[in-house]
């Protein structure tokens, strides 16, 4: 069983997906599977994702027969799932050098919390990035883990899927899981 698994859907980003299955497969913590979901996407994004799976056995490809959404795609990639903690990670987005290793690390420190937040920083096509403006709250000094009421300050944080790993028997013990609709940036799964 990998450690992570990190589940990107994909739907007409085929300028994007390489390098984000690249950002992913070179990272310095090897111990994760890659679950692809190409949401019936018109592009080339199926091609795509299978010709990593062809050079990489930690790559799966799920071809969806009809365009589901973001929320139903990532359930599909949630359900073959088998790693330690769920990560999310856009098609269009990349992770940089030893985040998963830098993740695992703080798992291990924190005592294998149910969810684990994490920074980020947005970059722009000219070379730009512009770091979480409230990743202070996330150095706070405090017990860890901890509850959210004792660190409320964390809710000031970008809600969002993809700056989060999630205990995968968490999540499927309590049945959680991203609802259809037209969405991109939402919190993560949560209870139907």
């Amino acid at each position: 069983m990998p450690r992570f698994t990190v589940i990107v859907p994909a739907y007409q980003v085929q300028a994007y997906l390489s390098e984000c299955l690249d950002s992913v497969l070179s990272q310095s913590y090897p111990d994760l599977e890659l679950i692809v979901v190409d949401d019936c996407s018109p592009d080339a994004c199926g091609a795509i994702a299978d010709e990593y799976a062809s050079r990489d056995a930690r790559v799966q490809v799920v071809h969806l027969q009809e365009n589901q959404g973001l929320g139903p795609a990532r359930n599909t990639g949630m359900a073959r799932a088998t790693g330690d903690y769920l990560l999310f990670l856009d098609s269009d987005d990349t992770l940089t050098p030893d985040a998963l290793r830098a993740i695992a690390d703080r798992i291990k420190e924190t005592d294998e919390p149910d969810v684990l937040v994490f920074d980020y920083a947005r970059t722009f096509w000219d070379g730009g990035t512009v770091r979480n403006q409230a990743a202070a709250h996330l150095t706070e000094r405090g017990p860890a883990p901890f509850r959210l009421e004792d660190r409320p300050g964390l809710l000031r944080v970008l809600m969002v899927a993809w700056n989060k790993a999630y205990r995968r028997e968490f999540v499927t013990e309590r049945g959680f899981a991203f609802p259809p609709g037209y969405y991109e940036d939402t919190p993560g799964p949560s209870r139907p």
